[in-house]
């Protein structure tokens, strides 16, 4: 992990428990976050749900050669909805 990245656990390990080094996230400057999100039955039961009930993500597709100022949007908070590269344009 390179110094001030950011760690994202994903689902919950096994037994619920994970164990972490303050002292190394303290001095790499490490952010820790985790998502509830569960591991693949769960996620497909909601890619069910949601084809089910047609609720779909709002995008925006953008060509490749855009993505610096897509992501300043994002930076900024002017992205209106989820950016997705056109993988034709790379």
């Amino acid at each position: 992990m390179k110094v001030g990245g950011s760690y994202t656990q994903v689902g919950m390990p096994a037994g619920f428990t994970l164990t972490l080094n303050n002292i190394a996230l303290a001095n790499t400057r490490v952010n820790f976050n985790a998502s509830l999100i569960g591991g693949i039955p769960e996620t497909q039961e909601v890619i069910d749900y949601c084809a089910k009930n047609k609720v779909v993500p709002q995008i925006q597709v953008i060509k490749a050669e855009a993505v610096n100022e897509a992501w300043e949007n994002v930076v900024n908070r002017k992205a209106r909805y989820r950016y997705v590269i056109d993988a034709k344009t790379i």
